[in-house]
């Protein structure tokens, strides 16, 4: 019975050592394998710039999956588009008066100079304080001396000549660095304090001047307006007036019509009478109502008798 014992175990011995030859080798294969990775991958947006004992390669790696010497190291490289704000940056203007200003700058790094930029400065931490960080704050500088007067910072020609000027100056100079700018943007400008107060007076009387001369226009009108009604007026009353005058021509020709009318009727009943004075008796009996005339002579009313009336009608065939 111990005998059968003893063969099993030395079998079993035998048999750990075989599988012990076979996992060892395989773990340390495993080992080496995960410590000298033989690929990569490179993400969207960035490249691969590998170095061997501190040789840089200057061929990078393009996104994607990469078989790679496993000694290498990869350093992976953002290219995409990055803002670096710098506040409250002096500007001396022509004037000697500091004005502070915001710029935020865009630009990325060149994928095709990734290797250089790594190898002459470093990553993109390093490219932004070294170059250009104190390239902005220079052309900012040289920029604003261009200026004559710090107001003249709130115009929009001058931004525009500002960043249009920075903006060259920053392609020219960090292209060959491997930093592609992309856009400057002047965000604030704070004038110095008499500047300001300056600038908001001059506003204020502007708004003012404005204000006075919409006024006078409002004024203008109005008078025009009334000079327009009083011609209006006037030209009713004149015509008004005409009408009176006519109307009073008319009236005063119907009575000298009528006067002359009468005047020619009474010269036409003079003569008539004059040639007929019968007429005259005929129209005295046509009115006489059969009372004699009288004339009092004291207390007694005594008639008037024309004694040659009756002598004519006796005298008449």
């Amino acid at each position: 019975m111990s005998q059968n014992t003893i063969n099993i175990d030395e079998a079993s011995l035998q048999k750990a050592k075989w599988v012990g030859k076979l996992i060892i080798p395989f773990l340390l294969i495993v080992f080496v394998f995960s410590a000298l990775t033989p690929f990569t991958t490179i993400p969207a947006g960035h490249v691969g710039v590998a170095s061997l004992f501190g040789k840089v390669d200057t061929t990078e790696l393009p996104e994607g999956f990469h078989i790679i010497n496993p000694l290498k190291k990869i350093q992976k490289i953002d290219c995409r588009n990055k803002e670096l704000t710098l506040i409250d940056v002096g500007v001396p203007s022509q004037d000697q008066l500091t004005t502070e200003v915001d710029v935020t700058l865009k630009w990325r790094i060149d994928r095709n100079m990734a290797a250089e930029a790594v190898q002459d400065t470093g990553d993109a931490a390093a490219l932004e304080s070294v170059h250009l960080t104190p390239k902005l704050r220079s052309l900012i500088r040289e920029a604003g001396k261009g200026i004559e007067n710090a107001e003249d910072f709130y115009k929009d020609d001058v931004q525009v000549f500002m960043q249009t000027r920075i903006l060259e100056g920053l392609v020219d100079n960090l292209a060959e660095k491997g930093i592609l700018v992309e856009e400057v943007l002047l965000r604030r400008f704070d004038l110095p304090r008499m500047i300001v107060q300056g600038v908001e007076e001059k506003k204020q009387q502007k708004q003012l001047a404005e204000r006075q001369i919409e006024e006078l226009k409002r004024f203008t009108t109005e008078q025009e307006g009334k000079q327009v009604q009083a011609k209006a007026e006037k030209m009713a009353a004149i015509e008004e007036a005409e009408k009176r005058i006519a109307l009073a021509d008319a009236k005063a020709y119907e009575i000298t019509a009528q006067a002359k009318a009468q005047a020619e009727a009474i010269d036409i009943e003079g003569q008539a009478l004059r040639k007929n004075p019968e007429i005259l008796e005929l129209r005295a009996i046509e009115k006489w109502d059969g009372s004699v005339p009288r004339v009092t002579l004291g207390d007694k009313a005594i008639p008037l008798i024309n004694l040659n009336d009756f002598d004519k009608s006796k005298k008449k065939p």
